[in-house]
């Protein structure tokens, strides 16, 4: 009986050390500092740097075409260039919808960082939302880094952000 229990602790232990050293520290990476730093600065060049540069599309590319074989991908500049503007025109969006609710951009801080995984089988890659929550001036809300996604041990930011209210 008493090896029974020390072999379920033993277990019980060994999954949740598992757990909580396959998360990730998602406040720690340059996709959410550059992002914080943006919007407090209230500066897009900040934004630019969390994209994905022309060597990480390079790197995606025979994997989405493995995946979809069927599935027409775009020019590498015309997928940078894409990025670039929605990326300007969300943040933007961002600023205006933040500020119309008295977000003070210079004084948010980050309360804390959600990770919503949404991996695609039949691309080997891991992608999901980052949420970003926030406050300034006892306003709460969120910004959500749509499938942002982790190429050579980096973030990036593939898709749309969003402010929202909580």
């Amino acid at each position: 009986m008493k090896q029974k229990v020390t072999i379920l602790l033993l277990l019980l232990s060994f999954c949740t050390s598992l757990n909580v050293f396959g998360q990730e520290n998602f406040k720690e990476t340059a996709l959410v500092k550059n992002i914080v730093s943006a919007l407090q600065n209230q500066d897009s060049k900040l934004v630019m740097e969390s994209l994905p540069t022309k060597d990480d599309i390079l790197y995606i590319i025979p994997m989405v075409k493995a995946g979809r074989p069927n599935e027409r991908v775009p020019e590498v500049d015309n997928i940078l260039t894409n990025f670039k503007t929605e990326a300007s025109k969300d943040f933007k969006e961002i600023l205006r919808k933040g500020t119309s609710f008295g977000v003070e951009w210079e004084n948010i801080t980050l309360q804390n960082v959600r990770y919503e995984p949404h991996n695609d089988e039949k691309i080997a890659i891991k992608k999901g939302h980052i949420i970003l929550i926030c406050n300034s001036n006892d306003i709460a809300f969120e910004i959500i880094l749509r499938q942002s996604i982790r190429i050579k041990d980096k973030w990036t930011l593939m898709d749309r952000m969003k402010f929202r209210l909580l």
